[in-house]
């Protein structure tokens, strides 16, 4: 642990297991979630800032979880707490066509305000909604008005809902407007802006409109991510609203895409806390996920920093 932290950074969110079945028959285990944010902030972190999960985690995969986290120096597990219950287990199931069908067993306990309220007079604190009801709308509300930290947002899974089967389905999220007024910077996916603005947005002009619309709502920075076209970003400056496009990164030929709009948002949360430039912190939450797409697996993502540190000194 680091002798003297002057940043503290909550990221608040759930653990995976991951079960994937291919077409072919192949079926393969892994574990995700949170980790995907947790591993590549402690890998970029400096030496005086501390990680703080605050995630409710099964007994089945306390193990997993220990061994994964407590060799991280600049991670505190103080805020993880093991339950009873079984832990989110979730099915991914591929067709021969590359379509997905998610599948989500299991569920901890949702999150309350006193579990949060220890690491809310921090410097910010990340929510990352891997299943979408890791916490309710007025746990979310009460923590906003205790807390004067950086509340950074991935809508995610918000836009899930789940049917009698428990399969994951997409839908517009109950009540977003005032699950995304909670967050200073809100971060979603092209599909997901789609969802929640009730149409296409095809140009510019389009995403700049819904992008106001998320700033009108109480939000500082909306961000958009495209995959491999890279980001939309809206923003204030000078009172006006403004829309600037950060494009990709890439490090290298792509290996695997997961994560990589979990280490987007963990990159752009990182450089905006030095300088709150959002064109800054644009560019280099792309040049993180441009490395991620290049890494291969959880394991894996735990050298990013190093990455990061070679293609700085390569440029």
């Amino acid at each position: 642990m680091p002798e003297a932290v002057s940043r503290r950074i909550a990221l608040v969110g759930a653990i995976n297991r991951d079960t994937i079945r291919t077409a072919d028959g192949v079926e393969t285990e892994s574990y995700g979630g949170l980790l995907y944010s947790i591993l590549p902030l402690a890998a970029i972190a400096d030496d005086d800032t501390m990680v703080h999960p605050v995630v409710n985690v099964g007994e089945d995969i306390r193990e997993i979880v220990e061994d994964t986290l407590s060799p991280l120096a600049r991670v505190s597990v103080a805020g993880i707490e093991f339950v009873p219950e079984k832990n989110t287990h979730c099915f991914l199931d591929y067709d021969e066509d590359g379509n997905k069908q998610e599948t989500l067993l299991g569920g901890v306990p949702k999150l309350t305000v006193e579990r949060l309220e220890p690491y809310l007079d921090g410097d910010a604190v990340g929510f990352n909604f891997i299943t979408g009801w890791e916490l309710d709308l007025e746990t979310l509300q009460t923590a906003r008005q205790m807390s004067d930290a950086t509340f950074f947002m991935d809508v995610h899974s918000l836009s899930l809902g789940t049917d009698q089967e428990h399969r994951r389905y997409l839908r517009v999220p109950p009540e977003w407007e005032a699950w995304t007024a909670c967050a200073d910077v809100v971060q979603m996916n092209e599909k997901e802006a789609e969802l929640l603005a009730g149409h296409k947005l095809v140009d510019e002009v389009q995403r700049l409109t819904f992008g106001r619309r998320l700033i009108e709502n109480g939000s500082s920075v909306a961000i958009v991510t495209l995959g491999e076209a890279g980001a939309d970003v809206i923003y204030v400056q000078d009172g006006d609203v403004q829309f600037h496009h950060s494009p990709s990164q890439p490090a290298g030929p792509p290996q695997d895409e997961t994560g990589c709009g979990d280490v987007f948002l963990m990159g752009f949360a990182w450089s905006y806390l030095q300088d709150r430039n959002p064109l800054v912190a644009a560019r280099f939450a792309n040049v993180l996920a441009g490395i991620n797409v290049t890494l291969r697996g959880l394991d894996a993502v735990r050298g990013i920093g190093e990455a990061l540190e070679a293609r700085a000194e390569s440029s």
